[in-house]
């Protein structure tokens, strides 16, 4: 582990100082959008035992805790922990459930005999020395999690390179001695490390924001994670380089098996508890049934029996960069509609043509189709997704004789609905696309059971 290079009391005292910390939810590092936004805890929280490695003050395990989880949080400051035990004092009666304990993350022997259904890790594994003793406390944590657990942690990007360490540096005095040098890990490195070790990661999530240091204390409180009131550090030589980068990295992995990437087709974790949230309603996910397609794993979550949904698959998400803002007002395709060869020119900045470039670019084919609907004053025609290779196929295997769909979302939301094509609507950066396969009972066989306009309404 890196050196401390700075005294652990300044360093404290400069943090409680400077950071307002929320209690009410998840953060994942200063000034980053939170649980709420980013929804990336999806296990069933009440009784779930939870692990956070560098609790700090103890925010997000209070947070959890809130939710019926029980929290164990380790950190090798005794100063921070002096505090987060001072925090827990104000909810003792609700919260007996949360834990503190001094230690170096490099051990292994913290919480004997428990199992965790999730860990968590925000802007602590960079205290780490090498790439090396990050694959050697994956390795411990795989062991820690219980089959079907989840284990999210973010750290500076690497594209800031030295940006973090020289915000920290020079903002304000953390004590004597050698500035602090943070571990910055590639994300090859990180990829491979945890493939490595078992994980199978779910998403990737990259985040940043714009201008930091003019960034008003009302405005800031839209993060958990924000300065105090007249406390704002950042520099404005520092808000060119945050607004060329995400300042944060977010991973989010899985254990699927006791044995790791071997146990894929023995899936014992239990996705009877997992909700997923679709057009209003809440929906049990039955069954994890993993393929494989353009070389990159994928899960087809079988649904309970509700409506016409049977399963759902994400095919492809992404994270709206800076950079992907085009100085070109339009990108032509080359479509294929009905049978017949055409070209579309949409605006370049638009969520069609970013999906577009960022599908091909990992090897994902997109094929068109278009709908028509009444705009305020005609019939109008839109552009939307009807299939993408070579997904298409190992999906259909998994629900056979069943009608396929595309879904897009952005930030959560669904925002076209059949209304409006995805060419019209900006890509502006932050946004979080994902686009989902949906499986369906559309066939001779349920429509009997619904009515036309019941059918209809689900889109």
């Amino acid at each position: 582990m890196s050196a401390q290079h700075w005294d652990e009391q300044s360093f404290c005292d400069f943090y409680s100082n400077t950071w307002e910390i929320a209690e009410d939810e998840v953060h994942y590092g200063w000034l980053a959008p939170g649980e709420r936004s980013l929804k990336l805890i999806d296990i069933e929280l009440v009784n779930a035992n939870v692990l956070d490695i560098g609790c700090g003050m103890g925010e997000n395990l209070i947070a959890l805790a809130h939710k019926g989880a029980n929290g164990h949080g380790i950190d090798i400051s005794s100063h921070m922990l002096q505090r987060a035990r001072s925090k827990l004092t104000h909810y003792a009666d609700a919260l007996p459930q949360v834990h503190f304990k001094e230690q170096d993350m490099r051990r292994t022997d913290f919480f004997p005999g428990i199992s965790f259904d999730l860990i968590l890790s925000v802007y602590s594994l960079e205290y780490l020395a090498s790439t090396q003793e990050l694959k050697e406390l994956f390795h411990n944590l795989f062991k820690r999690l219980k089959p079907g657990g989840t284990f999210i942690f973010c750290f500076s990007h690497p594209l800031q390179h030295n940006r973090h360490s020289q915000l920290l540096n020079s903002s304000g005095k953390l004590g004597e001695g050698k500035p602090f040098d943070p571990t910055i890990y590639s994300i090859l490195d990180v990829v491979q490390t945890l493939s490595g070790e078992g994980f199978v990661i779910d998403r990737i999530v990259e985040q940043s924001t714009h201008n930091p240091s003019q960034l008003s204390y009302e405005d800031a409180l839209h993060f958990p994670y924000h300065f105090h009131r007249n406390q704002n550090y950042c520099r404005k030589e520092y808000d060119a380089e945050s607004n060329k980068a995400p300042h944060t990295i977010i991973y989010k992995t899985r254990k699927l098996g006791s044995q790791g990437r071997g146990q894929e087709g023995q899936l014992s974790f239990n996705y009877s508890k997992q909700q997923i949230r679709i057009w209003g309603q809440n929906r049990s996910v039955e069954q994890s049934l993993p393929f494989r397609a353009n070389g990159r794993d994928y899960l087809a979550l079988q649904l309970a029996q509700k409506d016409s949904v049977v399963g759902l698959c994400e095919a492809f998400n992404l994270t709206v960069l800076a950079e992907d803002n085009r100085s070109e007002s339009e990108l032509v395709l080359n479509l294929d509609l009905d049978g017949s060869q055409h070209q579309r020119r949409v605006p370049a900045n638009s969520v069609q043509a970013l999906l577009h470039r960022r599908m091909l670019s990992t090897g994902l084919a997109p094929s068109y189709a278009r709908s028509t609907f009444a705009g305020n004053e005609e019939l109008e025609t839109a552009l939307y997704i009807k299939r993408l290779d070579p997904i298409y196929g190992e999906f259909n295997q998994q629900f056979p004789n069943q009608q396929l769909g595309i879904l897009v979302f952005i930030n959560g939301e669904e925002p076209a609905q059949g209304t409006i094509g995805l060419e019209d609507i900006t890509a502006t950066p932050g946004d979080h696309i994902q686009v989902f396969y949906i499986a369906t009972r559309w066939g001779k066989a349920w429509r009997p059971r619904k009515k036309a306009e019941e059918q209809m309404a689900l889109f």
